[in-house]
């Protein structure tokens, strides 16, 4: 199939806006339409944002305010003047950040390990990131003497005060029940798993079982479930894998989204695919095979509250330095990819986040060490 390529590019100086087009690279190809991403600037200092730092966390939105999760400390945009400010945590390097989804303005952030045995690596605002505390007691590795990192967050549904954590150390988690002061290995374990980092997530209307992404051990990438005890929410039982090798090969999982609009569906970023799971069936919207589309690691994922058919969704590759940013109205039918780098040296397609408007995109620049915000607005 002959590649097609369009580009446009318009620059409006007063508002910020550029219009792009991408290519569409797929099977089914037709004439690519521009969208609008609106420039919201880059964060106004040398900062990293994810990769290094923030495996999966690495923004959210909250009251008109994106925050960003970087190498020194939270920053925050507004979206009506464009401007970044600092939201706290200042010359840590954060490894996840996360909002309540019950608790107005209760954001969680873990801090990356020094290798000390004194540095906290867990923080909670109650303030909208005006303030953070340390958790009191925070799980700590023994046999490395220091705190662990904390990787991401979940909050079990309609449980406001239990909150589950992913460790640094592959598979291993932590459990608290007083919002996030205390914590605790689930079943009694007492140290923690060897592995990349691993992501988890529970589905809204189910907060019986929590749902695991992982690469463990190396080159064994799956989907698998925990079910939590009726009697103690730090007891999980009856761990099963929902997809496995057979079905993924070895890509492995960089993101899971689960949405209250999307139902019992969750949405896996991975290395050169995204996958929708359903209970046990696994359809992959996006999958390259190296010569369809670049080999793209999937770290962020928008699925469109009024059309679920309508995906953003994008990442980076491991050495290339193309633009890895794509959108589907069809749930992957086609694809457009959009090829345009915007003036990176080499984009990393961070975070896909919703706010009020359009969905915010967190590009981490690899090449200069730079974070940028745009905004989205789709002609889908």
């Amino acid at each position: 199939m002959k590649k097609m390529t369009f580009k446009t590019i318009l620059l409006a100086a007063m508002t910020g806006i550029v219009c792009i087009c991408g290519c569409k690279k797929n099977n089914n190809p037709a004439s690519p339409e521009a969208g609008i991403f609106i420039d919201h600037g880059f964060i106004p200092i040398a900062v990293g944002a994810g990769q290094n730092y923030s495996a999966f966390q690495t923004a959210f939105y909250s009251d008109n305010y994106i925050y960003v999760a970087t190498s020194d400390g939270i920053w925050k945009n507004n979206l009506t003047t464009k401007e970044w400010s600092r939201a706290g945590l200042d010359g840590k390097k954060i490894t996840a950040i996360y909002k309540h989804p019950m608790m107005a303005n209760k954001f969680f952030a873990g801090a990356k390990s020094d290798n000390t045995a004194t540095l906290k690596t867990m923080y909670i605002s109650d303030d909208a990131g005006v303030t953070w505390k340390a958790g009191n007691n925070i799980i700590f590795d023994d046999f490395n003497k220091r705190y662990e990192d904390y990787v991401c967050f979940a909050v079990r549904p309609d449980h406001p005060q239990q909150i589950y954590a992913n460790l640094g150390g592959g598979k291993s988690m932590a459990v608290s029940t007083d919002g996030g002061i205390n914590w605790i290995r689930p079943n009694n374990e007492t140290g923690s798993f060897f592995g990349y980092p691993c992501n988890i997530a529970f589905l809204p209307k189910n907060p019986d079982a929590i749902y695991q992404g992982a690469e463990s051990p190396l080159d064994d990438a799956w989907l698998g479930k925990y079910d939590i005890s009726n009697s103690d929410p730090a007891i999980l039982n009856n761990f099963q894998k929902i997809v496995n090798m057979a079905v993924w090969d070895n890509r492995r999982p960089n993101e899971l989204q689960t949405n209250l609009f999307t139902g019992n569906d969750i949405y896996v970023g991975q290395e050169g695919a995204l996958s929708k799971v359903s209970e046990s069936t696994n359809k992959f919207i996006f999958k390259s095979d190296g010569k369809n589309f670049p080999y793209s690691y999937i770290y962020a994922i928008w699925i469109d509250p009024t059309d679920t058919k309508h995906l953003l969704f994008g990442g980076a590759q491991n050495g290339g330095d193309d633009m890895n940013l794509y959108e589907t109205s069809d749930e992957g039918k086609t694809i457009k990819r959009f090829t345009d780098k915007m003036g990176f040296t080499k984009p990393n397609i961070r975070e896909i986040v919703n706010t009020n408007t359009y969905p915010a995109i967190i590009v981490n620049d690899d090449g200069t060490n730079k974070v940028k915000l745009y905004l989205y607005k789709s002609k889908n």
